[in-house]
């Protein structure tokens, strides 16, 4: 028999305002205050996935639900099905992130203050999902929104900013909100694949845990009140190459129908023959014999990243040396961390025809902000390679390709930041007031988030991009300038 927790009722106090404008009769002044519900009853948030039941909390008409296991796996082995549990799991707390190295961003008062950083604690045992939605066992088929985040292919999580959260897309946008966590660096991207065929995909298991968790999605997002038929996945910066990297392969075909690449556009994976040089190195650097390979299954995280990052330096000098480093700025920067060209996984290069090939069905929203990391000029980095994709997309005759670059600059610290790196995030979930500190929440910049939110999530209902008091968005060449009075270029 099922065990049903006893139920627990609490109100949150989210904060009193004084009624400054407002006396009573007697003309002393008067308060107000906010009071939100927040249920946690097993009873009544619990869901049914094919692992075990489990029970979220509810808040303000929104069911949500942390720290879900999608899978699990082996260190350097693809992900299988989670082990199955009996009664009730609690699923109300995110759940362990992917071990990875310092933010730098921690020593940055300006980006700590601005960011708000949520890194939670690390694990290997860290592939778990996030869900918000507006009813559970309705039969609702409500559309659902797939978020990768960012951080490369070597660092982050889907709680590392607040901006993240789902709530309001669930509750006023109608869709279901789905976040995860996946392997990284060297957990997630490290090609052993010389040393044997039980190392066959290491090189790409961060990209093989994503088409986990979009399993999961299909077998289970119904009893969440969504529609696996309808799935959109989004994603910024390396959430958005993840996003590019997906388009392309094979085993993620059918596990959604519309993309959204948010400065973030990969053309280009690691060929092997740099995977493999970096896994033999790593290899090498921490003294193990090729014919004991599998003891690197126990080398401790901490010394494995440390080699791991050595054995990328060396040969990203060794590419350098050669003549053979990707003359894109981003694709330097990442060179050794991120999806492999193999025989299985990715058999071809994201911007390859025929990857074009396999998703051209698939509707894209592509864009950038202005400054992303450049404060005084607009973007040189993220920018080229997004018109690239954009245009081979639509030179090949796929599904319409929306694409778009967000101008509006952050007033916060002096207006230090303007539209810089991740400054859209918050527009898109319709979090601008919530991540104040990177925004402001000024009052015409939380109308922005609402017409930014739903121009997203209107194209994650129906393939086309649309919002009351926005510009008709048509397909690429045009451009939609995303600002407080945004305008369509064309």
């Amino acid at each position: 028999m099922m065990k049903i927790y006893q139920p627990v009722r609490f109100f949150v106090l989210l904060g009193v305002t004084l009624a400054l404008g407002a006396c009573a009769q007697n003309g002393v002044k008067t308060y107000s205050s906010e009071l939100h519900q927040l249920e946690t009853s097993a009873k009544l948030s619990t869901v049914q996935t094919r692992s075990g039941a489990v029970a979220g909390y509810i808040e303000d008409g929104v069911y949500t639900y942390k720290g879900i296991p999608y899978a699990k796996a082996e260190r350097f082995q693809p992900a299988v099905d989670p082990d199955p549990w009996e009664g009730v799991r609690a699923s109300r707390a995110y759940g362990p992130t992917c071990p990875q190295g310092a933010r730098t961003g921690w020593y940055d008062d300006d980006q700590a203050f601005a960011m708000h950083w949520d890194d939670g604690f690390p694990d290997e045992d860290c592939l778990r999902v996030n869900v918000w939605t507006a009813g559970i066992n309705d039969g609702g088929k409500r559309p659902v929104m797939v978020w990768l985040h960012g951080g490369g292919f070597s660092a982050g999580s889907g709680q590392e900013q607040i901006g993240y959260d789902g709530a309001n897309l669930a509750r006023d946008h109608g869709v279901v909100v789905v976040s995860l966590n996946h392997r990284l660096n060297v957990l997630g991207f490290l090609d052993l694949s010389g040393f044997g065929a039980r190392y066959a995909t290491s090189g790409n298991v961060g990209m093989t845990d994503i088409v986990k968790a979009l399993e999961w999605v299909r077998d289970n997002i119904s009893a969440f009140g969504g529609d696996p038929a309808n799935v959109t996945i989004f994603g910024q910066s390396g959430g958005g190459g993840k996003v590019s990297t997906l388009l392309a392969m094979p085993a993620a075909q059918g596990l959604f129908g519309k993309a959204i690449v948010e400065s973030g556009s990969i053309l280009e994976a690691l060929p092997q023959k740099w995977s493999r040089r970096i896994g033999a190195a790593t290899v090498r650097r921490l003294g193990i014999n090729p014919a004991h390979i599998a003891e690197i299954e126990q080398v401790p995280y901490a010394t494995l990243l440390a080699a791991y990052d050595a054995a990328v330096a060396e040969v990203r000098a060794e590419a350098e040396q050669d003549g053979e480093l990707p003359a894109n700025f981003l694709n330097q920067l990442i060179f050794g961390t991120r999806p492999v060209v193999d025989s299985a996984v990715l058999p071809n290069q994201p911007g390859a025809p025929a990857s074009l090939a396999i998703s051209k069905d698939i509707p894209v929203i592509i864009g950038t902000t202005y400054h992303e990391f450049t404060r005084d000029q607009e973007d040189p980095i993220f920018k080229p390679l997004a018109i690239q994709q954009a245009a081979d997309r639509t030179a090949a005759g796929c599904a319409p390709v929306y694409f778009y670059q967000f101008t509006w600059e952050s007033p916060v610290l002096d207006g230090a930041f303007g539209s810089t790196h991740c400054i859209e995030i918050p527009f898109v979930f319709d979090n601008v007031a919530l991540h104040r500190t990177f925004t402001g929440g000024g009052e015409d910049a939380v109308e922005l988030g609402h017409r930014v939110s739903r121009l997203w999530t209107n194209f994650a209902k129906t393939g086309v991009p649309s919002a009351s008091g926005m510009p008709d968005w048509e397909p690429y060449p045009a451009t939609m300038i995303l600002n407080i009075h945004s305008e369509l270029r064309k």
